[in-house]
């Protein structure tokens, strides 16, 4: 029996794509220093430009700080 390689190739770069958009779409969406219209935006731009769209928003995400929304934040001083 001989295997394609491109019968293989091909839904694993689907799923890496479909993979990659699944978990930006998700940090967009939980992302609240953005305005509505820019996370609308840059969902378009994960799902119609499909690996590259998707890594592009995560590296822009990676360089805002995380927000944590169940913790109050923090004072910057402290109790004696």
């Amino acid at each position: 029996m001989s295997v394609n390689y491109l019968t293989l190739f091909i839904p694993a770069v689907l799923a890496t794509a479909i993979g990659l958009a699944v978990v930006a779409t998700r940090r967009v969406w939980r992302d609240v220093s953005f305005t509505a219209d820019q996370r609308r935006a840059q969902l378009w731009l994960i799902w119609l430009v499909p690996i590259v769209g998707a890594a592009l928003v995560l590296a822009i995400l990676r360089d805002e700080p995380p927000v944590d929304s169940h913790r109050p934040p923090r004072s910057s001083q402290t109790r004696s």
